[in-house]
């Protein structure tokens, strides 16, 4: 699925010039002219999974259009690209009218958290259908290639048609951020373009939660993740196979330890989980695995006891501003040893510069 938005212009589209008014830099893959469109491809590295388009049919009608299923960063930012595009045609902030009562809004106020949240559940939805007829759901606007979702692969990551929206749009994300999504062949596409097209009736299985565990974003941000039973038993399943020797993902392996240490489908179990974290970790999951190994060694579980020095360790091993955080609150409160208010304020300083929101509160800085 595409989104579009849709600008009057009156005055020309010059794709170097307006890409100079962004604040940010992107990475121009293709630009040219198709059925008498001026068109141009980008993305933002470090931060698009898929790509953006600008077409401008010289008639005075610019459209920008995204991918359903780029990553949350570009959702956010499409707004600021609409926003900035209307500045650059027309001089002024493009409005956008409301339906429910008649007023105009900016783009910032309609394109909002509530709006992401739905086209991702929308896009979701789509690929749901989609993967219930053809074996591959294909991406719109990839940055390479025709590149497409399966369930086998996703199968892999304990991910199925009964996963929560955000659990399959997380991992499709992480497939993307990876390069790991395949490409298919121009026919395999035509093959399940003439499947889908047959008349079919559809039964889309639902999510049903067995069990959700709350997180936090890095600008505190509030976020639960929803299991199901189907989740849980693909999970426990792949820690099988990866106890006879299968290779599988460390995100995976932090997944199966997150069941166990919270206690969602299996009962809680301190050392199961320790295992799992482990495994994470040394499959090569040094963001979450890590972080979750800290938090259990901090926390305690069942009949694990707390124990702060392997709490301290384990979050040195982790690249996540909420480690830094945590190693910060280790030297000022001396779980090692003596406390050190400067190697302290050294940790808090580095969460605090990717923007984490208990170390921003702790150095008394706003959000």
């Amino acid at each position: 699925m595409q989104i579009s938005f849709q600008l009057n212009s009156s005055a020309p589209l010059h794709f170097k010039e307006f890409f100079s008014r962004l604040e940010v830099p992107v990475n121009v893959t293709l630009k040219g002219i198709y059925k008498g469109k001026l068109i141009c491809y980008f993305h933002r590295p470090g931060h698009s999974t898929t790509s953006f388009v600008i077409s401008d049919d010289r008639k005075g009608r610019v459209e920008v259009v995204m991918d359903g299923l780029s990553s949350y960063d570009d959702y956010k930012f499409f707004p600021y690209l609409i926003d900035t595009l209307g500045l650059y045609l027309n001089g002024t902030s493009p409005k956008l009218l409301s339906k429910e009562d008649g007023k105009s809004y900016s783009v910032y106020e309609r394109l909002s958290t509530q709006w992401i949240e739905d086209c991702i559940s929308e896009e979701i939805a789509s690929l749901k259908v989609v993967l219930s007829v053809i074996p591959r759901c294909y991406l719109e606007l990839p940055k390479e290639g025709i590149r497409y979702v399966s369930l086998e692969q996703l199968k892999q990551y304990g991910v199925n048609l009964h996963s929560s929206t955000s659990r399959i749009y997380g991992y499709i994300q992480y497939l993307l951020r990876k390069g790991w999504l395949l490409e298919a062949t121009r026919e395999e596409l035509m093959a399940d373009s003439l499947e889908y097209a047959m008349e079919v009736e559809i039964d889309v299985p639902q999510h049903v939660s067995i069990g959700r565990i709350k997180s936090w974003q890095t600008d505190g941000t509030e976020t639960w993740e929803s299991f199901s039973q189907e989740d849980v038993d693909m999970l426990l399943e792949l820690g099988k196979e990866y106890r006879k020797g299968v290779h599988v993902d460390g995100v995976v392996l932090n997944d199966i330890g997150t069941l166990y240490q919270e206690g969602v489908g299996v009962a809680p179990d301190g050392y199961e989980a320790e295992f799992w974290f482990k495994e994470a970790v040394r499959q090569g999951d040094l963001t979450y695995a890590s972080v979750n190994l800290g938090d259990l060694y901090r926390k305690g579980c069942g009949r694990m006891p707390v124990s702060l020095p392997q709490a301290f360790e384990a979050y040195r091993h982790s690249s996540d501003p909420y480690a830094f955080y945590r190693i910060g609150q280790g030297y000022e409160e001396g779980w090692v040893g003596t406390p050190d208010l400067h190697l302290a304020k050294f940790w808090y300083e580095k969460a605090a510069q990717e923007g984490h929101h208990l170390a921003l509160k702790r150095l008394g800085r706003k959000e």
